[in-house]
């Protein structure tokens, strides 16, 4: 507690940690476990005010239950209304841009993401929580990708990966200039994209097809995964977990996709074996995900092993028994392995329990 916060995120985890101290001794004091003599009651009843009160005050964090809930609202309403400007903005050009000439065409694509850019900087120059600077930065990366496209077409411009990489860049300038995972998260898709589609491009494929073979983005995806562990992010604390959302979801999906859709590999093998190979990979990486995330303290990580995990093994067991089986003999002994595995994640749960008691 003694450490000032470097960020909004940092206070607010030093505000919910005092907020839950104070619960702590309320309900242990109820109890009968523990209770503060009334001078102890006193100096820290002052302190834990007066912390909050600066952490509110600087970073206008939440001190109450209440509050943190109207938050999420905020964040979630700022984001749909950020897309909905977008979408708004998209669909009013398209409806009266055949009417202006290509002068008129011309300055609006430039001037849009510059109007958009200064909004963004306004409104987090006048508000710490940065929900309206960030649905303004996302109506700020709509123009400049609406900016890019239309000139492309207007002056008939090839259509090049190089694109994703001017997007990707404008969006990660936002991101870490305002602190907006969201603009992060589309940032680093549109890196890895465009990474992928380069690399596509020079094999003398079509860059749009980078899709077509996933261990490419796979690869990069686990580059992602591992780049906050390389160089920890000095400012942004909070960054770390969406690279690693970002890294694990393109991995998993990529493994996905080669081992049930029979998406071309460059492994010299047929597609069956090719398939079992990337099953058996998805299967040990989960794990090994839910492994690393509980030993690293990492619940989105977590979380989304768990998903990939489950979702791997349900497809290795539908290729194995769905069409010898009897369907509803099917259910059940899929009912009965989601029942196993929930007694092995409670004692595995059990013995992390003791082992932090211990």
């Amino acid at each position: 507690m003694n450490t000032a916060p470097g960020s909004r995120t940092e206070a607010q985890q030093d505000a919910d940690r005092i907020r839950l101290l104070r619960e702590g001794l309320q309900d242990l004091a109820r109890q009968g476990v523990l209770e503060l003599t009334p001078e102890q009651r006193t100096r820290f009843d002052d302190w834990s005010s007066r912390r909050l009160n600066e952490l509110a005050a600087q970073f206008d964090v939440d001190t109450s239950t209440s509050q943190k809930r109207v938050s999420w609202a905020m964040r979630i309403v700022s984001t749909l209304g950020g897309f909905a400007i977008c979408a708004a903005v998209l669909l009013f050009f398209g409806r009266y841009w055949g009417y202006l000439g290509t002068p008129a065409q011309v300055t609006i694509v430039i001037l849009a993401p510059l109007a958009a850019l200064l909004g963004t900087e306004y409104a987090a120059r006048r508000e710490r929580t940065l929900y309206f600077a960030g649905l303004m930065a996302l109506v700020a990366l709509a123009c400049f990708i609406m900016d890019l496209s239309v000139i492309g077409r207007i002056f008939n411009i090839i259509s090049t990966e190089k694109a994703l990489l001017a997007w990707g860049a404008f969006a990660m300038l936002l991101a870490y200039r305002y602190g907006l995972r969201p603009l992060l998260l589309i940032g680093l898709s549109l890196l890895l994209s465009y990474a992928a589609a380069a690399f596509t491009a020079r094999l003398g494929y079509r860059w749009l097809d980078f899709g077509d073979r996933p261990e490419l983005i796979a690869i990069l995806g686990l580059l992602v995964f591992v780049a906050p562990l390389i160089r920890p992010p000095l400012r942004h604390t909070d960054f770390p977990p969406v690279y690693r959302l970002v890294g694990a979801l393109a991995f998993f999906v990529s493994v996905l996709a080669l081992s049930e859709w029979g998406v071309r590999s460059y492994l010299p093998m047929d597609t069956k074996n090719v398939e079992r190979f990337y099953e058996f990979i998805g299967l040990v990486t989960t794990t090994g995900a839910i492994w690393l995330g509980i030993e690293r303290h990492w619940d989105g990580v977590v979380n989304t092993g768990s998903v990939f995990f489950t979702i791997f093994l349900f497809c290795r067991l539908y290729h194995w028994w769905w069409d010898w089986m009897p369907k509803y003999l099917f259910f059940a002994v899929i009912g009965a392995i989601a029942i196993l595995l929930v007694i092995a994640f409670k004692r595995v749960r059990t013995g992390l329990t003791e082992r932090s008691v211990a």
